[in-house]
């Protein structure tokens, strides 16, 4: 059973400035309201903030994973689908899934609102849980996000924005299409094929008349049509036919939409389209269409100059301590050669170069070590 939340509160400032400000770095600002340590976005664009929460009596510091959507309007108001849950525990905590909307009072004012649902039990002993408990989590989380945001958004001086880790890990960013060709949906579909083939794509986002992502399309929704019919059961031949009947791009594209974030790793985008056994995902920048990523722009990570991977996996072995390490690289392979602290510390430092971006394999058989931890003491003969 859905229980409602709505929540406001009043933000000094010009409100298209604070529009501006809130569509373009949503994340950033909900980081820095919440205190939250900054951290790259996952592969899917979800992010985690940290918020306290008073169950029973007892005071709690929950981690939240919250998910973005594209931003829209509706006349002057800013709407922004947000959706949040533990990370882990998302059974004992209430997930919300809604809107942040930003409505303009007059020239120096605007009203800052969370509206939304949360699933609370059905049954009678969930109804006492969810007043005793989940009722007042939930208003308690959409208050202190609130809270946060109002704050950051008044802030007159720039929020700082999270520093980089100091490796050289690829982005999205680094391979993505940036402004990438977006449909509507309501165009029709030979619209949406001659477009995809004169531009040279495999696919593009989808948008509603107010601008927010509902899937993408593919050549491969289009080639249905094409193809000969399938017969039978099951939802392959039901998606086959949907696809076959199809007379607009919003009825043909697959949804929904799988979406990265622009500063999320290139490994963790590469585990995002195997995982869905997707072939390009849709990068959003807080809540605006920033790009899109494919299987062939990941490849690109695997065309690294030797000199890039050198620098990368120099950084990552000074990170893991090992200043004695010298690094060589050939056509993407790794050689290491020196000494580290502890024999067992071979081990870790191989792994962590060998998950540097483009490097093909690791060859540490010239390292030596100052302490061998690993052989053990021979046992004195009597």
């Amino acid at each position: 059973m859905k229980r409602w939340l709505y929540r406001y509160r009043t933000v000094a400032g010009e409100p298209r400035s604070l529009a501006t400000r809130l569509r373009a770095d949503l994340r950033g600002l909900l980081v820095a309201g919440t205190g939250s340590p900054s951290a790259p976005p996952a592969g899917d664009g979800s992010f985690r903030v940290r918020l306290p929460a008073e169950i029973l009596g007892a005071d709690l510091h929950k981690l939240v994973r919250v998910t973005t959507g594209v931003a829209t309007t509706s006349g002057t108001r800013l709407r922004v689908p947000v959706t949040w849950a533990a990370d882990p525990g998302r059974h004992a905590f209430p997930t919300f899934d809604g809107t942040i909307e930003l409505e303009p009072l007059d020239h120096a004012r605007a009203q800052l609102t969370i509206v939304g649902s949360y699933e609370a039990p059905a049954n009678v002993v969930g109804a006492v849980v969810d007043r005793a408990i989940l009722g007042g989590v939930a208003e308690g989380t959409a208050d202190t996000l609130l809270q946060g945001l109002t704050r950051a958004l008044a802030e007159t001086e720039a929020i700082d924005q999270p520093v980089p880790e100091a490796d050289a890990s690829m982005r999205v960013a680094d391979v993505m299409t940036s402004d990438p060709l977006v449909l509507g949906d309501d165009q029709p579909l030979r619209t949406a094929a001659l477009l995809l083939f004169n531009f040279d794509i495999g696919g593009a986002p989808v948008v509603d008349q107010h601008g927010a992502l509902v899937g993408v399309l593919s050549e491969a929704d289009l080639l249905v049509k094409e193809a000969r019919p399938r017969y039978g059961f099951g939802r392959g031949v039901q998606e086959a036919w949907r696809h076959r009947e199809a007379r607009t791009v919003g009825e043909a594209c697959s949804r929904p939409a799988h979406v990265t974030a622009a500063d999320a790793r290139l490994r963790a985008a590469a585990r995002e389209l195997l995982d869905r056994d997707v072939a390009r995902l849709v990068v959003l920048e807080s809540s605006r269409i920033a790009g899109i990523v494919t299987r062939h722009d990941v490849l690109r990570a695997l065309l690294r100059s030797d000199d890039a991977i050198r620098h990368a996996v120099q950084a990552r072995v000074e990170r893991l301590g090992e200043p004695g390490v010298a690094v060589a690289v050939e056509w993407g392979a790794v050689a290491l050669s020196g000494t580290v602290s502890r024999l067992s510390r071979i081990h870790p430092l191989v792994t962590g170069v060998s998950a540097v971006d483009g490097v093909m394999n690791v060859d540490a058989d010239e390292l030596t070590w100052q302490v061998d931890d690993v052989t053990p003491l021979a046992t004195p003969t009597i």
